[in-house]
This record gives C-alpha cells, structure tokens and sequence, in this order.
C-alpha cells in the first residue's frame, strides 16, 4: 500500500500537466486551422462550410481515426476536387491539427449511410453548379438545384443516366458515369429531397 499512494499522488500530478499540454495542443491545432483552411471549410462544432465540396471539420472527426489523419496531414489528403492546395506539414503540426479536428468529435468512426454516401459523392462532383440540399441557391444560375430535379423526375428513374452517362443540351455539362454501388447511394439522398 505504501508503494500505490507515491504512485497514485504522481499520476494524480501528471493529469493535470498532460490535460494542459493537450489543451496547448488542440488550440495550436486551431490556429493553424484558422490559417490555413477556413476559406473552404467549417471549423467550428456546428455551421456549414463556406465551399459546399469542403467537408466540415466536425464530419472528418466522425470519419476518420487519429493515425489516418495525421497521414493523410503528412502524406496529402485524398481529395477530388482542384480547390484542394497541396501543403506540407511538419509532424507536430499535423499531430496539432489532428488533436484540433478530433476535438470537434468523438473521433469513433460513423456507419456511413448511403444517402450520406450519395450526398457525399454530389457534392464533390455537382455542387460547383448545383445547389444539391433542400434550400440553397445554385451556384451556376442555369443548373437547377437537384429539389427541383426531383420534382420533375423520379429518382429512380434517374437511374440509368447516371449509371451510364447524363448527357444535357449545353456544353458546360460534364459527363458523369457512376459505379452501380454509387448510383445507389445517390438515388438514396435524392429520395430525402423529394417533398409530398
């Protein structure tokens, strides 16, 4: 019993030291944050992003474990889209950011919905033009938000265009072919636009 209390007044001294040096951490983290990433991003615990393709910090909490995100700070974040700046960080800043975005969340990763999945993959590969939630404006005036689209076409009629190329009358339209585990998940978000 002698031994346990030298050994149980220690820990209860280092708790407080490591809580602290965590604290200095996670706010390094959101420094850098602040600097480097809020043009596109949210990284505050609610809130909307200012760039529709850029995830807030909050669901790469929920997506990703510690280890992955201090590789992916390392080593450069899979991304899709050209807005994405390609930087390097040293592994204390990326330990930093790591510690920052993990506050924001649990940090245990999430069963991904395929409507989710399908918001997901709009985003990243509509949402330069189109408004792809219930309520926002589109970017491009002339690409009807995807509530609208609902309205006209069921979306599982949609189905087979997206699996095998959705072709338009004007030429700023790129043409999408989706893998059928994709069109799924993009059928599934589409279905949560449609109103009665």
């Amino acid at each position: 019993m002698r031994i346990a209390l030298p050994f149980l007044a220690l820990v209860a001294f280092a708790l407080p030291a490591l809580a602290a040096a965590d604290d200095r951490m996670i706010a390094e983290g959101k420094r850098l944050a602040e600097i480097n990433c809020t043009k596109c991003h949210n990284i505050e615990a609610e809130g909307e992003s200012p760039l529709t393709d850029s995830p807030p910090f909050r669901e790469i909490a929920k997506n990703y474990d510690p280890d992955e995100l201090v590789d992916g700070f390392m080593d450069g974040l899979a991304v899709r889209h050209p807005l994405m700046p390609d930087w390097e960080v040293t592994q204390p800043q990326a330990e930093a950011l790591t510690a920052f975005v993990m506050s924001l969340g649990t940090g245990a990763k999430e069963e991904e919905t395929q409507a989710a999945r399908g918001f997901d993959l709009l985003r990243t590969n509509c949402a330069r033009c189109h408004a792809i939630d219930a309520d926002s404006t589109s970017p491009n005036e002339k690409a009807p938000p995807f509530r609208d689209v609902v309205k006209k076409y069921d979306p599982d009629a949609l189905q087979e265009a997206l699996a095998e190329g959705i072709i338009t009358g004007h030429n700023n339209m790129p043409e999408f072919e989706f893998a059928p585990d994709d069109v799924t998940a993009i059928i599934a978000y589409l279905d949560t636009l449609k109103t009665d």
